[in-house]
């Protein structure tokens, strides 16, 4: 009953948007979109919500007629081919006068097809509402990043010398899994030795040797949202002076960045407080991204603490702060954690 309550709010909050915007209708084909709005999961291009004034009609593969009739009773849903067409069907049936589609999200032959019959672009409505997540967001986000964090500390003793990077990941997806993760937020990153200067390495079967670098960069699914958290640190006796001073840099710019984290705080002053630490250091030449990025149903979400973002902070807005220190040839370090915005500031989301 609650998940019913959450999301009677976030239609409300949509409709009061398409209210402000004089729109008769609105229509959502984004899977993402729609399981913000229902909290009932399709995969790609397998549905269209049509969303007006007096309610709501899902046109979806006939498969789903029962089980998603059950699901969202308070939907008419239709099943059928050419769900898009049968959309702007509908919206003749009905009489809508002004109806929008999200042209940032929208495919070209489907924005077609809706421009040549009325229907209008806007920005995305539901993109900007997800920005904010509401109490079952932050509570679903704790756990997801807890889940996250307990895994850090599992793979932490288990760490071998030999061992590949894909071993050391498919042992913490199996953790994950078992603690109540459904998936990973995305591929997990394992990265040894000289893999772990490139950010998005793809983990691979190099295996750990007696004195490594070890970066690893991972998240899980719980309940469909997502956490994300980056760990760095030396594995062997003999850490190099060079590899301590930059991961004692990048600590330092974390801890700034988040420090930074607040309610009315621009996106881009939280970049520039980890960014600065380490250009200040001497190796802002080696920081090749952006501090940090939304979470929530997706990995990379609004708003993103980067360079050239004009987003402002909010209360509910979940973000990354992750600085880098990326010596090619030789290693790497990242350290991420994700907070929530509060009245008090950041909230770090990883941890127990």
């Amino acid at each position: 009953m609650a998940e019913k309550i959450v999301t009677a709010d976030r239609l409300a909050a949509l409709k009061n948007l398409m209210q402000q915007n004089k729109l008769d209708g609105l229509v959502v084909t984004n899977n993402l979109d729609q399981f913000y709005l229902s909290n009932f999961f399709f995969y790609p291009n397998e549905s269209v919500f049509l969303i007006h004034t007096n309610g709501i009609v899902c046109f979806t593969r006939e498969l789903y007629v029962e089980p998603f009739s059950k699901f969202a009773p308070y939907m008419e849903v239709i099943g059928g081919e050419n769900r898009v067409a049968a959309t702007v069907a509908k919206v003749k049936e009905l009489g809508l006068k002004k109806v929008g589609f999200d042209a940032e999200k929208e495919s070209f032959l489907n924005g077609e097809l809706m421009l040549k019959n009325g229907l209008v672009q806007l920005p995305s409505f539901v993109t900007e509402l997800r920005k904010t997540k509401d109490e079952a967001e932050l509570k679903a986000m704790r756990e997801s990043n807890r889940i996250a964090y307990l895994t850090y500390e599992y793979i932490l003793p288990r760490v071998k010398t030999g061992m590949t990077e894909c071993e050391m990941a498919a042992e913490m997806e199996k953790f994950m899994r078992e603690h109540g993760a459904t998936s990973t937020s995305f591929n997990t990153i394992v990265a040894f030795g000289a893999n772990a200067a490139n950010p998005h390495h793809e983990t691979g079967d190099t295996k750990l040797k007696e004195d490594d670098a070890v970066l690893i960069d991972f998240g899980c699914v719980y309940k469909g949202y997502c956490s994300d958290m980056t760990r760095s640190w030396w594995h062997g006796k003999n850490e190099p002076a060079e590899y301590k001073k930059i991961w004692e840099i990048t600590d330092t710019a974390r801890k700034a960045g988040i420090k930074k984290v607040g309610i009315g705080v621009a996106c881009k002053a939280v970049d520039a407080a980890a960014r600065e630490i380490i250009e200040a250091a001497g190796y802002g030449q080696y920081y090749t991204h952006g501090t940090g990025h939304g979470v929530g149903i997706e990995i990379h979400e609004e708003p993103y603490n980067a360079q050239n973002s004009a987003s402002i902070l909010k209360e509910g807005n979940i973000v990354t702060v992750e600085p880098g220190i990326y010596l090619p040839g030789k290693y790497g370090v990242r350290l991420e954690d994700t907070v929530s915005v509060t009245q008090t500031g950041a909230n770090i989301l990883t941890k127990k």
